[in-house]
């Protein structure tokens, strides 16, 4: 078995895919990328990065021992191909969707929502820096709406080559084209102050993107059909990287060689481990805090890779000490909102700026003393979890943007609303569409306990003391089995509607009854007077004579009402009414905006 290493430009690739020479096997999955590693990917192509080696068999002359099919999105092949791709697809279809054509690839959000998007990059923001800034590339909709978190401010959005001029804004899709340079002359000289910023553009990105090369291994056609097994295998299993914690950890050695930088984080993960809401904080997460800390007092907040490697061993030190105690307050903060264990947390990721943000609001004195402060504080908090913001992967521009704005807001009266602010929204078909998984699902959840909701059975609250002898979870009102016998639609009866708090003992005595059965049974057992066990039963944003009445439509609407009111309040601003009472699975945001997807590797 041989094989050779040869690199191939990017316009040699698309062209011997539109050939049909380079095809994929069809054991292959299909294409499965979301719009978050592919902007991420696109990042590191034009900043000139690797993106690791592609894998082949030579097929050329050889029987075919795999039944090809053409890469996602290219032409029918009409002859047997020269390359059948092993490891590489989703890298090489990313870049064959974004850099050519009219560069829209279908995928899908981190929620595994359908979404069909086209990449831009901002030429001014782009060259800002010596190494671009992640966030100069966003994406846009069908109808040319920026739709990536921190794109630029675009009013009416990228609808025309004119818009895309008068913004300085380029499509990634022509960049390695003639017309991507019109573009640019074009920016140029409808700018004459733009000049010398297109010209950076063009020598820092185009050029060199014309250049970029890509590996391949190509087995040689002899290679045995085990042996291709056994590649194939091994290409496709993750190895082990080498995170920004152990690089820090090197550059801090040539610093202070007695300093342990694996000791100091066993420190800090002792004072974590006493609060099982901060539990999925790892080392990584800790060292982006730290360096959106100390970043942002030196002016502005950044949490990349690159910002950690920047940070000096006497910066960590202080930033640590601070980021110990200030975690201790986000767990305070969690356990006040009935999030007491890390199932129960909506988003990990916005407790890193959380801290950082408790750390900074400590520099001014009684920044936290009036009920306007942390009623801001709160409506961040909410609209990141119920805007669901803080899910995809690409946090790190938000989190910055955070950590200044809202330390910002909450210390004047006067400051610009927070971005995270701005950008959230909820439609009322998300009721439908929510997940066990979701930061919704958790968010409604403890919005419902920390709203006052009561055990059934017990009349207590659900909170830090009770915790342990209620054992809570977030059951059905209206069992699964007597929803199926009383034909209610799964939609809706699986929905979150359709969920509240139960202790343990509670959820037990339920057992498949209808609520007209299940209420007296409870009720006997909790020694509540009829009054006062509905009252108890209120506390669930509920109305107690459409529960013992068995009246699930009329829950489902009273309800429905109920819960727009407590996710707009939370909030601070209105909810999307989009539901059609006709199909509940329709909706902008509802169960037929989703698919089944999942991601995979290469």
């Amino acid at each position: 078995m041989g094989f050779t290493t040869p690199s191939y430009d990017l316009p040699d690739l698309f062209s011997r895919i539109d050939r049909g020479e380079l095809q994929l096997p069809d054991f292959q999955r299909a294409y499965a990328w979301d719009v978050d590693r592919i902007r991420s990917l696109i990042v590191t192509v034009l900043r000139g990065y690797p993106v690791g080696s592609l894998l082949s068999l030579d097929t050329r002359n050889a029987p075919m021992r795999f039944r090809p099919r053409p890469i996602s999105g290219a032409p029918a092949a009409t002859s047997a191909p020269g390359l059948l791709l092993l490891d590489g697809q989703q890298r090489l279809t990313t870049l064959y969707h974004c850099l050519r054509g009219d560069g829209s690839v279908d995928t899908v959000d981190f929620r595994s929502k359908r979404i069909c998007r086209t990449f831009y990059v901002e030429v001014s923001r782009a060259v800002e820096a010596q190494v671009m800034p992640d966030d100069a590339v966003f994406s846009v909709d069908e109808d040319g709406q920026v739709r990536s978190h921190f794109g630029p401010d675009i009013p009416g959005g990228i609808t025309s080559r004119e818009a895309a001029v008068a913004h300085g804004c380029i499509p990634v899709s022509s960049l390695l084209w003639e017309a991507g340079t019109d573009l640019l002359f074009d920016v140029a000289a409808r700018d004459a102050g733009s000049r010398e910023g297109v010209k950076r553009f063009y020598d820092r990105i185009v050029k060199p993107l014309a250049a970029y090369d890509i590996p391949m291994i190509r087995l040689a056609r002899e290679t045995a059909q085990t042996g291709i097994g056994s590649i194939f295998a091994q290409a496709n299993s993750a190895g082990l990287q080498m995170d920004v914690f152990e690089l820090l950890t090197a550059v801090f050695a040539t610093q202070d060689p007695e300093f342990s930088m694996a000791e100091d984080w066993e420190e800090t993960r002792r004072v974590l481990r006493r609060y099982p809401a901060l539990d999925r904080i790892g080392r990584t997460d800790f060292l982006t805090a730290v360096s959106l800390l100390v970043t942002s007092r030196q002016g502005h907040a950044a949490g990349h890779r690159e910002d950690i490697l920047d940070l000096t061993l006497e910066d960590y030190l202080a930033a640590r000490a601070e980021l110990r105690i200030t975690l201790r307050e986000t767990a305070e903060f969690l356990a006040q909102r009935c999030m007491l264990t890390i199932e129960q947390v909506p988003y990990t990721a916005q407790l890193i700026p959380l801290a950082v943000i408790f750390a900074r609001l400590a520099e001014t004195p009684r920044a936290l003393a009036s009920a306007r402060a942390w009623d801001r504080l709160n409506q961040w908090f909410w609209c990141g979890i119920l805007g669901e913001l803080y899910g995809s992967a690409a946090v790190i521009n938000r989190s910055a943007r955070d950590v200044e704005q809202v330390t910002a807001w909450i210390c004047d009266a006067g400051a610009e609303v927070p971005k995270t602010i701005s950008d959230a929204s909820f439609s009322e078909s998300r009721f439908f569409s929510v997940q066990e998984n979701s930061g919704v699902y958790q968010g409604i959840y403890a919005l419902l306990m920390g709203r006052g909701a009561r055990d059934w059975r017990s009349a207590q609250p659900f909170d830090r003391w009770t915790f342990p002898d209620l054992h809570p979870g977030f059951h059905r009102v209206f069992p699964a089995e007597w929803c199926r016998d009383n034909g209610i639609e799964d939609v809706v009866a699986d929905s979150v509607l359709n969920r509240t708090p139960m202790g343990k003992r509670t959820e037990v005595v339920i057992d498949g009854y209808s609520p007209t059965q299940y209420l007296s049974r409870v009720q006997t057992k909790s020694l509540l007077d009829d009054a006062d066990f509905d009252t108890v039963l209120a506390t669930h944003e509920l109305n107690p004579d459409l529960l013992h009445q068995s009246d699930f439509h009329g829950f489902l609407r009273d309800r429905r009402a109920r819960f727009l009111g407590m996710v707009e309040y939370a909030m601070g601003k209105p909810v999307v009414r989009d539901v059609d009472d006709l199909d509940y699975s329709g909706g902008d945001e509802g169960p037929n905006a989703f698919s089944g997807w999942a991601g995979v590797r290469s």
